[in-house]
């Protein structure tokens, strides 16, 4: 049986629910002229610092801070012609900054992700910003149309897109919760490739037990996945949705007939297992 952790954390009823509380830094007045996709030259290079650093230090440090292991990049090689063009990434949301893991995973390429609001107003904005982060508003269908044409502007222009089809974090949840459609639809129309990650857990060994009673991370990268052009794009779409879905749960180690191993992807009637 897959690794599960025994501690204190209560997860919420809804599973696109979070459960984290970030503190109030600031306000982001997400109107219709807000840049939502950042294309400065200014911008653009402190990207490029980014890069540097995380090369230089951060990919280093996951393995000391979270025991990080990544395993199935072959998985990508025989598809290089086809990623060329883009694709889009997709993984469960089970710690601060898991998106850093994929970074590793992806390199040498640096990714656009959709961002919580709320994350941009607490300490970690800047970065999240830096990082690719593209706000999603919430309040207004004017807005929300600038923030989709933003992601449609990064998957036109052959970038690389992650989405944690989730919807929010829950710290080290050994399972995976149902996904969202819309970056299935996505996928449909800019006929992007998903790319399958999943992040599970390890029991820590050796000195790091002695710093930390987190779970060490074991990141899986699986192969492309492509949508079925024969059928309509709604039906692509989910039919995408579901192959993911299922993928994701076997890549962690849960496998059909399992307790925690899950077919029904509505929200609402998902029953959280831990």
């Amino acid at each position: 049986m897959y690794y599960r952790h025994k501690l204190d954390y209560v997860y919420p009823e809804k599973s696109d629910e979070h459960m984290i509380d970030v503190p109030h830094l600031r306000d982001v007045d997400l109107n219709e002229t807000y840049p939502y996709l950042q294309k400065s030259f200014w911008y653009k290079c402190k990207r490029v610092f980014l890069w540097v650093i995380l090369n230089t230090v951060v990919f280093w440090l996951l393995r000391i801070t979270h025991g990080l292991k990544i395993y199935g990049k072959e998985n990508l090689k025989p598809h290089r012609e086809a990623l060329k063009n883009g694709a889009i990434t997709v993984s469960n949301h089970v710690f601060m900054w898991d998106f850093l893991c994929v970074l590793k995973a992806i390199r040498p390429r640096l990714s656009f992700f959709p961002a919580w609001k709320t994350n941009l107003e607490g300490p970690n904005g800047p970065l999240i910003r830096l990082a690719g982060g593209i706000p999603i508003p919430t309040h207004s269908m004017r807005c929300m149309v600038k923030f989709k044409q933003a992601m449609e502007e990064v998957l036109a222009s052959k970038k690389w897109m992650h989405v944690y089809p989730e919807g929010s974090l829950w710290f080290f949840y050994p399972d995976i919760r149902p996904l969202k459609k819309a970056v299935f639809r996505y996928a449909v129309k800019f006929d992007r490739p998903i790319i399958p990650i999943t992040m599970s857990f390890r029991e820590r060994r050796g000195i790091t037990r002695l710093f930390t009673k987190k779970p060490a991370v074991d990141l899986h990268v699986g192969a492309p996945l492509f949508c079925d052009k024969s059928i309509s794009p709604t039906d692509a779409a989910e039919k995408l949705r579901a192959e993911t879905y299922h993928v994701m749960q076997v890549m962690n180690g849960i496998n059909p007939g399992d307790p925690t191993y899950n077919e029904d992807q509505d929200i609402d009637s998902y029953v959280k297992t831990m």
